[in-house]
């Protein structure tokens, strides 16, 4: 009788073990494959209110309609139907018009549809997106910029969805992107060349710490001068994410120190004290010492892409100088639109359209609570607003070129974003 008793504790004994180690081994499976590695805690984003909806909503633009039919066209619709290309253009009026990708598929663009998939929470579409870019895409071949907003939307997802696997990725994409300093990696730009003799120099000693950072401006003598382009190694002031970067650190990723110090880096790239726009790039000498090289395909002028998209960046951690702020609020709120360049000696602008600026500016106007300027950014997008009720694009933001109509990835899905 005694040894029947026995035998059932150790049965029971042996029962219980194996369902242990069961559940221990589904958990390890359940943590690898579907919880996170480690906790990361991101800065909350800031929550879009009633009133920036309804400010775009009326003037045509509801993030609901612009994504399902964005998703619809580019991503299901799309030649790929994972990835989405840069750009579509849809069919024309003639019979030989026929609907066109462009048959370029951004780094970038997946970071802002993966956005849109962890916000919509779309796990699988999130989840099959990630694995495509991870196994298509080659980041060793990718610009800084591209690689630095596909680690924040990684980061975004893994906080959401991600798990071991994920985690292990992230951080070797962001020791791929950053010095064991918390520097961001110099790559390869090309920049407009220029023949010294031709030009002078103009320094702004008061606009910088002189113990940091060169301050010198060339500007042409004549109106006469090439605009070859030549390469250096540096870093696009643009792909400092200054967000991502504290966040980074906040989770014990980059080194302390590291925001503080690119914050003052990008501060000090400011292209005068009366000129509240900022370099293209910085490049970094073998003793330290900052450089800022302000003009990026032509000599004398300031991008305005990449400047506005530095201003989003100290906007969006709350260290956008008000001038600077000013400055731009000042030529949506007064004119039409952005033009691509600006000459710093003469202080004017020429140069196409820079359609992007539009998406970054409104989010800029969000980070600042400014719902004139948010308007303002909104009646200039809806002015593009597709309403032809038959097309496959209505709802979308269009561009043109020559009779036809095409709409861009980026610009679709960053106003998703900022009104989600």
């Amino acid at each position: 009788m005694r040894y029947r008793i026995e035998r059932k504790k150790t049965v029971t004994v042996i029962v219980i073990a194996a369902v242990m180690l069961i559940l221990g081994g589904a958990y390890l499976w359940y943590a690898r494959n579907y919880g996170n590695a480690e906790h990361i805690n991101l800065t909350p984003s800031k929550v879009i209110e009633y009133e920036y909806k309804d400010s775009a909503s009326s003037h045509g633009i509801t993030a609901d309609y612009v994504w399902s039919r964005t998703k619809e066209l580019m991503v299901a619709g799309g030649e790929d139907g994972v990835l989405i290309p840069s750009s579509y253009m849809i069919a024309g009026r003639l019979s030989e018009e026929e609907a066109e990708e462009s048959g370029e598929y951004l780094l970038s663009d997946q970071a802002r549809l993966l956005m849109v998939y962890v916000r919509t929470s779309d796990r699988f579409k999130a989840a099959s997106l990630k694995n495509a870019v991870l196994e298509r895409f080659d980041m060793e071949n990718e610009s800084v910029s591209e690689r630095m907003m596909w680690l924040d939307a990684y980061l975004y997802y893994y906080v959401a969805f991600g798990n071991a696997e994920d985690y292990e990725n992230i951080v070797s994409l962001k020791d791929a992107l950053f010095d064991e300093t918390g520097m961001v990696v110099p790559e390869t730009l090309q920049i407009a060349s220029y023949d010294q003799g031709g030009f002078v120099s103009v320094g702004d000693s008061d606009s910088h710490d002189e113990d940091t950072s060169a301050s010198v401006i060339l500007v042409p003598q004549s109106d006469s001068y090439s605009n070859e382009l030549t390469t250096v190694q540096g870093v696009e002031l643009s792909s400092v994410n200054l967000m991502l970067i504290k966040d980074l650190e906040a989770n014990g990723l980059l080194p302390e120190g590291s925001y503080e110090r690119d914050l003052q880096i990008v501060l000090d790239g400011r292209v005068a004290s009366d000129i509240p726009l900022y370099a293209y790039a910085y490049t970094v000498s073998e003793e330290g010492d900052i450089s800022y090289i302000y003009s990026h395909e032509v000599v004398a002028t300031v991008d305005m892409e990449e400047t506005i998209a530095v201003m989003r960046s100290l906007a969006e951690v709350g260290e956008l100088p008000d001038d600077s702020y000013s400055w731009i609020k000042n030529r949506i709120m007064n004119g039409s639109s952005i033009s691509r360049y600006y000459y710093i000696v003469y202080g004017n602008a020429d140069g196409d359209e820079a359609y992007d600026t539009l998406t970054d500016i409104l989010a800029i106007a969000f980070f600042r609570d400014d719902i004139d300027l948010f308007d303002r950014v909104c009646t200039l997008l809806g002015s593009r607003v597709a309403t032809y009720k038959d097309s496959p694009a209505l709802s979308m933001i269009y561009r043109t070129q020559g009779d036809r109509f095409f709409f861009t990835a980026r610009e679709n899905l960053e106003v998703c974003l900022a009104l989600m």
